[in-house]
């Protein structure tokens, strides 16, 4: 701030307070509206509107009066403003210096240095003309204000010289800052003008050179792809890989109904590292997609569960873990028909923890949880680690040293070295549920056999006197199970009968048989013999025995214990023996030569009952031995071994 700027601004001060304290003690309603007539007759006889000042008509009239009326300095100022613009438009638009590249060097520097010269000594004439401009236009403000203050000065006119000098201080300013912004605006584009060919020339060649480099990288790059840390090759471009990541999961997941569903996903489980291509082979997408489903043999990071210290089941991964275990849990705790579950619970200790085996030991859920509920043989692949022993493997997997086995699973191992891949057997014992449910279950009452002992039958013998039938019941209360065991019942209410049990009843013979019982079981009746002719069609008719030949004379003997029905000559059977065995079974010898029994016998088996002959329709001496049951006849050969 100058110092008449200091001046002007106490001088208003004390005016100002003069005024205040002259006005204040003597001011009253009556006095205010005199003042404001007063105000209003001075501004309506010199033609002013309210905080116009005498002298100031309009806008017009300012610019026409004192304001016009600049001094030399100012005047001079503008002329040289205009002079350095028609100077400047020429020298920046000028083709041919920008041809040529202009003067030599320090003729330029010369140059510009003059001009820099002029222009500082334009604006500090400009500066100095807004300055006395400024100062003129607050002296002829003070000699307005004096001369209305001394024809009745009023607040109003004070408050309206202060806002005008506020007024006028905000547009000097920005005035100021305006031109300012304006020189520093004209600095940077004639800058810049100069150095622009230079900063083009910069950029297009760190372009050129970031393309070159670019091209050689890429040209002796390639991507190393591996399966969770395993590398399994080389690819030019990472798309040959993540194009078929889906289909190759879906074939080694075909591959086996026990193997666990494989998924591969880029940049997690399969991930990428840009390598020095010089000297590798790269894959297509064919023989990436036999990589991916044939790596079984690939060792991995998957989750067991182990009953105590036992592994029961692998699977890949914690999640697949816990929803076995659930899954499990639910299908071993099936509440009966009209049963409400009430709790369910392992009674096996069962827990999970990782492991590493190979990738084709990773099981399906499905497998995991057939093997867990139903037990079996379990065969697990892994490659030996740094410091593990046959004795560590053993208690990791909870088996024995004995059942850890090769990699061909043919030999028992004694000892293993890091990197040996080797077989662990295992028997899995199928794992059971305690479980309680309630309710009302419809429920079988299963009939129990009873055996009654009669001495109406031979000591072996045994018959069917009552059919066994289920009988049926509504049972309400508490049933609890282990293993689909029932172990307690808790009725609330008594059971709703249905149907009744019926149970089966069988009676045991106890008397002593006698020799000539049947025994149910036959022999052969010649002791020596040929078979010639098998039971069947022969000859377009139903050959129904099976003949033995042997010589005439040869004792024939009853296959069995039982009585004569039949010992006579009998049309082509020639001279016949039957012998009626029980139970509608029948024995026939045909063609003898002579019978040693009568009809009502009772014969043993073993008995010498007749001898082989040629009588009847035969063509040479044999014995046709029939079996028949219920008057149909049978094989013989289901009945004798010959």
């Amino acid at each position: 701030m100058t110092v008449n700027e200091t001046e002007d601004k106490t001088l208003n001060t004390e005016i100002e307070t003069e005024i205040e304290e002259e006005a204040q003690p003597v001011l009253d309603d009556a006095q205010i509206r005199a003042a404001a007539l007063a105000y209003a007759k001075f501004l309506k006889d010199n033609d002013l509107v309210p905080g116009e000042m005498p002298g100031q008509k309009s806008d017009e009239s300012k610019d026409d009066t004192p304001d016009d009326a600049e001094a030399p300095e100012e005047a001079d100022a503008v002329k040289e403003a205009a002079e350095e613009s028609s100077e400047e438009a020429p020298a920046e638009e000028t083709p041919a210096q920008d041809a040529a590249g202009g003067e030599e060097p320090a003729a330029e520097e010369k140059a510009e240095q003059e001009k820099q010269d002029k222009k500082k000594k334009r604006d500090e004439a400009r500066k100095a003309a807004d300055l006395e401009k400024i100062r003129r236009r607050e002296e002829a403000k003070e000699r307005q204000k004096e001369k209305f203050l001394q024809g009745g000065s009023t607040p109003l006119a004070a408050v309206t010289n202060l806002h005008d000098k506020v007024q006028d201080g905000i547009d000097g300013t920005f005035s100021n800052i305006s031109k300012d912004v304006i020189r520093g605006a004209h600095r940077i584009a004639s800058t810049y003008k100069q150095s622009r060919r230079t900063i083009g020339i910069a950029i297009l060649v760190t372009g050129l050179l970031a393309a070159g480099l670019l091209i050689v990288f890429d040209y002796f790059t390639v991507y190393e792809y591996a399966y969770n840390g395993k590398v399994l090759g080389y690819v030019r471009n990472q798309e040959e890989v993540t194009d078929v990541l889906d289909v190759a999961g879906r074939q080694l997941s075909s591959n086996s109904s026990t193997i666990a569903d494989v998924e591969f996903v880029a940049n997690q489980n399969v991930t990428f590292n840009p390598v020095d291509g010089r000297g590798k082979s790269t894959d297509d997408s064919d023989t990436v997609v036999n990589k991916l489903i044939y790596m079984t043999d690939i060792e991995t990071e998957a989750y067991a569960v182990y009953d105590g210290d036992k592994v029961v089941a692998i699977v890949k991964d914690q999640n697949d873990a816990d929803s076995l275990l659930l899954q499990t849990k639910a299908d071993l705790s099936a509440p009966d028909r009209g049963m409400e579950l009430v709790s369910s619970e392992f009674t096996n200790e069962l827990s999970v923890k990782p492991v590493n085996v190979l990738l084709g030991s990773v099981q399906s859920n499905s497998a995991a949880q057939k093997q867990m509920t139903s037990g079996g043989e379990m065969n697990t692949y892994h490659i030996a680690e740094e410091g593990e022993t046959v004795e560590s493997l053993a208690a990791q997997f909870g088996v024995e040293v004995f059942e850890i086995y090769d990699e061909e699973n043919k030999e028992p191992v004694t000892e293993i070295e890091q990197g040996d891949r080797v077989c662990i057997r295992s028997h899995v014992s199928p794992v059971s549920v305690k479980m309680v449910e309630k309710g009302k279950l419809k429920e079988v009452i299963e009939y129990k056999t009873i055996k009654k002992e009669t001495d109406e039958y031979y000591k072996g013998d045994s018959y069917l006197e009552q059919e066994g039938q289920d009988g049926l019941q509504i049972f309400e209360g508490e049933i609890t199970k282990i293993g689909g065991e029932v172990t307690d019942r808790k009725e609330t209410a008594e059971p709703v009968i249905i149907k009744k049990k019926k149970n089966k009843i069988i009676l045991v013979g106890t008397a002593e048989r006698p020799k000539t019982a049947a025994t149910g079981t036959f022999i052969v009746p010649l002791d020596h013999y040929v078979i010639t002719s098998e039971w069947g069609g022969r000859w377009g008719r139903m050959h129904e025995g099976m003949d033995l030949a042997a010589p005439t004379g040869t004792p024939i003997h009853a296959s069995d214990g039982g009585k004569i029905i039949k010992a006579n000559y009998w049309s082509g059977h020639g001279l016949c023996v039957e012998v009626d065995h029980g139970n509608g079974v029948i024995t026939r010898y045909s063609h003898c030569s002579a019978v040693f029994v009568s009809i009502g016998d009772l014969v043993y088996q073993g008995q010498h009952i007749a001898n082989v002959g040629n009588t009847g329709h035969s063509f040479g001496s044999h014995c046709h031995f029939e079996v028949r049951v219920n008057g149909t006849s049978q094989n013989p050969r289901n009945y004798i071994n010959p």
